[in-house]
C-alpha cells in the first residue's frame, strides 16, 4: 500500500533554545554536530539548564524516534550532514533534540512500525528523495520539512515490516551492546591505572621497598614521554582527492578520534609512515585534545592529528592510560584566540611513571586487545546489517516465510560468535 509521511507521521521540529540557557549541567541536548554515521556521538554534548527544560519538554526524544538532519553540507561533500538519518537508542533517551532537525514519529503503529520506518530513512530511495529536495550552496543546503513530508512508499504489511525491522534490529542490538562492552573495559582500564599507579595499591605494593630519592617504588622510574615514544604526526592531503564512496584508504581527523572509525577516504597515496594500524593511540592536536586507540580499518593520518607511537609497542595500552591526565591539564592550560592548539612543544613536557616489571603492562595490553576485537565485531555486524538493509526494503528477500523468534536472544548470540569466528579467521590471513 501506498502511504505518504505526511498522513502518517507526526513531526516535531528540534527546540530553538539561546545560548543563555545552556549549562555546564542539566539535560543533555543532540545537535546535529553529535550525529554519528549510524547512530549518536557522546562526546561533546551540550547541556541544557534545568531551569528552561519545561519550555521544550516536546524536544524529549524517545527510544526509535527517527531524527534526520535538515541542515549541513551537501551530500556530495566528504561527511556531509544533510539528510542524515538516525534512530535512539537506549542510550539517547531523554536527550533533548536542538534546531537544524526533525523528529519522525508514526501515528498508527499498526499501519506503519516505527522502526521500519527509521530503516526505510536511511535506504538509498528515501535518502536520495530528500537530498533532492535540498536548497542552498555545498556547503550549507537546507532540506525543507515539506520535502521529507512528500515521500510516498509502496509499504508491504506490517507484519513484514516488523520481521524486516526484527531482523535489522538485531544487528543493531548486539552493535549497541558492544559499545557497551567497549565503555566498560576503557573504564575498567582508567580505574586500574588509578589504583595502580595514581594510589600506587598495585598487585604487591606491601612488600615492594620505596626508594627515597625518587619516592617511587624500587626500580620504577618518572620518564619524558619523548624518550620513549615516537611522534607521527599527519600528512596535509588535499581536499579534492576525498571523497566517501570508498576509493583509496581511510582517513582520520580529528571528528573521528571519539568514534574511532572514519566512512571518510583519500584516493592519494602518501608515504607509509602515516598510515594508522588498529590500536595506535591518537591525540587531536586541536580543539577538544582527544585521545582514544585506533579500532578502525587501516587509515591515513590527517595534519593536526598524532599518532603517539611507543617504541615498546607493548607499552602501547599503558602509554594511552598515562597521558590521560597530562592531556587533560594541557588541555585547560593552553590558551588560544578561538581554538586550543597542542603541540609538539607541549606534548615534550609530559612525564610518566613506568613500572619495572612487564606484567604490569600485560593487563592494559589485554583490555586493549579485547576492545579491537569486539571493535571488529561491531564492524562485520554493521556490514552485515548494510548488505540486507537494501534487500530487504526492496523485497530482494522474502520476508513472509520467516519466524521473528528466529532472531530472538540465543540467535543474537550466535550472530556474535559468528561475528568472532571471522574476526578470528580475518586476523590469520
Amino acid at each position: 500500500m501506498k502511504l505518504k509521511l505526511e498522513d502518517h507521521c507526526d513531526f516535531i521540529n528540534g527546540g530553538s533554545w539561546t545560548a543563555d540557557e545552556y549549562s555546564s549541567t542539566g539535560f543533555p541536548v543532540l545537535k546535529v554536530s553529535n550525529f554519528d554515521k549510524n547512530s549518536i556521538s557522546f562526546e561533546d554534548l551540550s547541556y541544557l539548564q534545568v531551569e528552561s527544560y519545561p519550555k521544550y519538554t516536546r524536544n524529549k526524544l524517545d527510544l526509535h524516534d527517527i531524527v534526520i538532519a535538515t541542515v549541513g553540507s551537501h551530500p556530495s561533500v566528504v561527511n556531509s550532514a544533510a539528510g542524515r538519518v538516525i534512530t535512539i537508542p537506549k542510550s539517547g533517551k531523554g536527550l533533548l533534540l536542538n534546531q537544524n532537525a526533525v523528529c519522525l514519529k508514526t501515528k498508527n503503529p499498526n499501519l506503519i512500525d516505527q522502526r521500519y520506518l527509521g530503516y526505510l530513512c536511511k535506504s538509498q530511495v528515501f535518502q536520495h528523495f530528500i537530498q533532492q529536495r535540498g536548497k542552498g550552496a555545498a556547503n550549507q543546503m537546507r532540506i525543507p520539512i515539506s520535502g521529507i513530508k512528500s515521500f510516498e512508499f509502496n509499504f508491504p504489511g506490517i507484519e513484514s515490516q516488523r520481521k524486516i525491522a526484527a531482523i535489522l534490529s538485531a544487528y543493531d542490538d548486539l552493535i549497541e551492546k558492544n559499545l557497551r562492552r567497549i565503555q566498560l573495559l576503557e573504564e575498567k582500564a582508567q580505574l586500574t591505572y588509578e589504583e595502580w599507579i595514581v594510589r600506587m595499591k598495585f598487585p604487591g605494593h606491601e612488600s615492594t621497598p620505596i626508594n627515597k630519592e625518587t619516592g617511587l617504588p624500587e626500580g620504577w622510574e618518572k620518564v619524558f614521554l619523548k624518550d620513549i615514544v615516537k611522534f607521527q604526526m599527519g600528512y596535509s592531503f588535499k581536499s579534492e582527492d576525498f571523497n566517501s564512496e570508498g576509493r583509496g584508504k581511510k582517513i582520520v581527523r580529528i571528528r573521528n578520534i571519539p568514534s574511532s572509525s572514519s566512512s571518510d577516504f583519500t584516493s592519494e597515496i602518501v608515504d607509509n609512515k602515516y598510515i594508522v594500524n588498529k590500536g595506535d593511540l591518537l591525540v587531536g592536536m586541536d580543539g577538544e585534545f582527544y585521545i582514544n586507540n585506533w579500532y578502525d580499518k587501516l587509515a591515513y593520518l590527517v595534519q593536526r592529528v598524532c599518532n603517539i607511537q611507543p617504541l615498546n609497542r607493548k607499552h602501547l595500552a599503558f602509554v594511552t592510560e598515562s597521558i590521560r591526565t597530562p592531556i587533560r591539564i594541557l588541555q585547560n592550560s593552553i590558551d588560544g584566540a578561538t581554538v586550543a592548539h597542542l603541540g609538539k612543544k607541549h606534548l615534550d613536557t609530559i612525564e610518566i611513571i613506568l613500572p619495572s616489571n612487564e606484567k604490569y603492562f600485560q593487563l592494559f595490553e589485554d583490555l586493549l586487545l579485547a576492545k579491537i576485537n569486539i571493535s571488529n565485531q561491531n564492524q562485520l555486524l554493521n556490514e552485515a546489517r548494510d548488505i540486507l538493509l537494501p534487500r530487504l526494503m526492496t523485497g530482494m528477500i522474502d520476508v513472509d516465510a520467516l519466524d521473528l523468534s528466529a532472531f530472538e536472544q540465543e540467535d543474537q548470540e550466535e550472530m556474535l560468535m559468528a561475528a568472532e569466528a571471522e574476526v578470528r579467521y580475518n586476523s590469520k590471513k
